[in-house]
């Protein structure tokens, strides 16, 4: 076996391992983009619109307050800063200023929740007033940093109720810093997921991947085995469910028609070498004496012509051989045969008439019978006489002289049926099913057997056509030989023309 090259790419194992890897990671980068990333925004967005509704909902409290005192009545202004420390502690937020315009903070905290506020939501606010916005439309809210921590800011105006051109806006600041921290621990259980995955996917493909590469590896040595031939290969038993199992037991099944096929070939091969070497040894003897004879220089005419008739007997015989051996070669190779109606009355009478010759020599003497009409069956029509032919030829071996053999036509509601029956010796129970096969002949064939091939060629050439090659279980003496074809109508006869 040549060296294996050295691989330039990882194996099957490897590359099963690697995408399995790849795709998990980027199945959890991905949905890592797809999710982190809105999360933080969405969380935040929640934020600020749950502000805004707090503060609408807060609004006709300081609505319903005297603002304008308040910028020059310490009495309002207490009631002011009363209101808007109560909305701050209600909604969490560090910081609920009002202001009248332009931008005079009527309310006032600790210094350290204002640090580094600018207000400019206040003043768009009073920008979209200015231009005539009101409700919704001249609410702002928006997102800032206090001290670097961030904040969600809503500036939302306040109507006074009969105080026509006196303007107000509640600014309101809410520290959003829990959402970072919640995002982290998203994030966090996330990478934890995605690592758990990541280990999990190696330590259920590592071990997947080795047992699928394993039982390929076992089908290829068994492979290679079967290609280097000699004893049969064991193929590795594989009752998984999956593909590899079913491949498997396919080229264990492929395996054993092969080994079949190899048995059948051997056999064959001895079988018909030794058939080939008797009448080849006989022949050879027989051509050797006449040889010997006609150069001793008084030769026996008469013995001679003796052993030319007995060579050419033998020589008849190696031809049969040799075209049973052709018929055989071309059923192995599944030549494709015809399919067309034959009328078996007129076959079965000319392939009797061949064997005229042979049954008058002996006294035998054949009949068709059931010949009412036409019989049409389905078949080839070579095939067919061929089949009649081996039967016949049997028949007129196994049949003493001066008796009959008969061909039965039958034509019913099942399939159309051609018997030949015989008076010979029968065969015997035991080898019903053992003279189908291929070079193996009954043991009453009174020393006038073939080479065991005829019937065996007759019910695969049967089988081929769809139909079947049976022995008949008759009383009496004698074998009834039974093909049985599919039946088929007669063929519409071409119109013929007016003169």
């Amino acid at each position: 076996m040549p060296p294996r090259p050295r691989r330039l790419v990882p194996g099957l194992r490897g590359r099963i391992v690697g995408a399995l890897l790849v795709t998990t990671v980027a199945t959890l980068g991905i949905a890592a983009v797809a999710l982190l990333g809105p999360l933080e925004q969405q969380l935040r967005n929640s934020a600020l619109a749950t502000l805004q509704r707090d503060v609408s909902q807060a609004k006709p409290g300081f609505e319903r307050l005297n603002l304008a005192a308040a910028q020059t009545s310490p009495e309002a202004q207490r009631r002011l800063q009363s209101v808007a420390n109560a909305l701050a502690v209600r909604i969490g937020a560090p910081n609920v200023s009002v202001f009248a315009y332009p931008l005079v903070q009527l309310t006032f905290f600790d210094a350290e929740s204002e640090r580094g506020d600018t207000f400019d939501d206040v003043a768009t606010a009073f920008t979209r007033i200015a231009y005539g916005k009101t409700g919704k439309a001249a609410v702002v809210p928006s997102f800032g940093t206090l001290d670097g921590t961030d904040v969600a800011r809503v500036a939302m105006p306040i109507t006074l109720p009969g105080r026509a051109g006196q303007t107000y806006v509640l600014a309101v600041r809410k520290t959003i810093e829990e959402i970072p921290g919640a995002v982290k621990v998203v994030r966090t259980a996330f990478i934890t997921a995605a690592l758990a995955g990541v280990a999990l996917t190696l330590i259920l493909g590592i071990p997947l991947a080795a047992t699928l590469v394993r039982r390929l590896r076992r089908l290829r040595d068994a492979s290679l085995g079967l290609a280097r031939g000699g004893r049969p290969v064991e193929v590795p038993v594989d009752r998984a469910g999956d593909e590899v199992g079913d491949l498997t037991r396919a080229f264990a099944t492929m395996q054993r028609r092969l080994q079949h096929q190899e048995d059948a070939r051997r056999a064959f091969v001895a079988t018909a070498s030794h058939e080939l070497r008797t009448p080849l040894t006989s022949l050879d003897g027989m051509l050797e004496l006449v040889d010997d004879d006609l150069r001793g220089g008084t030769p026996d005419i008469e013995d001679a012509v003796q052993l030319l008739g007995r060579a050419r007997a033998q020589s008849r015989r190696l031809g049969r051989l040799a075209a049973d051996l052709l018929d055989l070669s071309r059923l192995d190779a599944e030549v494709d045969l015809r399919s067309e109606p034959i009328e078996l009355g007129e076959l079965s009478r000319a392939v009797l008439a061949e064997f005229e010759v042979g049954t008058a020599d002996r006294g035998i003497t054949s009949r068709l019978e059931g010949t009412e009409g036409a019989c049409w069956a389905l078949g080839d029509p070579g095939s067919i006489a061929q089949i009649l032919r081996i039967l016949l030829d049997n028949a007129v071996r196994a049949t003493p002289e001066g008796s009959e053999l008969r061909v039965e036509l039958h034509d019913g509601s099942g399939p159309v049926t051609v018997s030949v029956c015989d008076h010979g010796p029968g065969v015997p129970e035991g080898e019903r099913d053992l003279i189908f096969e291929r070079f193996q002949r009954g043991r009453a064939t009174g020393g006038r057997g073939g080479f065991g091939l005829g019937l065996a060629i007759g019910r695969e050439l049967a089988e081929r056509m769809g139909g079947e090659l049976v022995l008949e279980d008759r009383p009496g003496p004698g074998a009834t030989f039974t093909l049985r074809l599919p039946a088929a109508r007669a063929p519409e006869a071409d119109p013929v023309p007016a003169v």
